[in-house]
């Protein structure tokens, strides 16, 4: 497993741009209360685009708590960052290890921020692996919200 690499803020960096650099930085130190307070209460998830929207911190903490059964592990590697006022568009790649397995999952997600700067809405585009399977409750055939 990867050790994260410290992310260096500067004076350029914008709200959207910080909040997906904190995203990804809490995440992969699995640092849980540094990732939940990076999210407004009212935040709404499309996780993938297509299925029902997730809201609420409900949905934050089902998103932690799904990823990281045990067995299971996500890292988060943003390739690229574009922002734009409140928003940010980020061609990711997540590599899972899934007990024995890595396996890979590339995408774009879209995050905006509010004047505060915390997430209300995460919007992630990709297709559905067809060698291994996602928890459901990160499926288009996900019936939970």
């Amino acid at each position: 497993m990867r050790d994260p690499t410290p992310i260096v803020y500067n004076w350029r960096m914008g709200k959207a741009r910080v909040a997906v650099e904190r995203h990804v930085e809490s995440w992969n130190l699995q640092d849980r209360d540094s990732w939940v307070k990076l999210f407004s209460p009212t935040v709404v998830f499309e996780d993938p685009v297509g299925a029902p929207p997730k809201h609420g911190l409900d949905a934050v903490h089902n998103s932690w708590d799904r990823s990281f059964r045990p067995g299971r592990r996500w890292y988060l590697h943003p390739r690229q960052i574009i922002e734009a006022g409140f928003e940010a568009a980020v061609v990711m790649h997540n590599e899972g290890h899934l007990g024995d397995d890595r396996v890979e999952v590339n995408g774009i997600e879209i995050f905006t921020v509010n004047e505060s700067g915390l997430i209300v809405s995460v919007r992630s585009f990709f297709e559905q692996p067809d060698d291994f399977a996602l928890d459901d409750y990160f499926t288009t055939s996900r019936t939970e919200h």
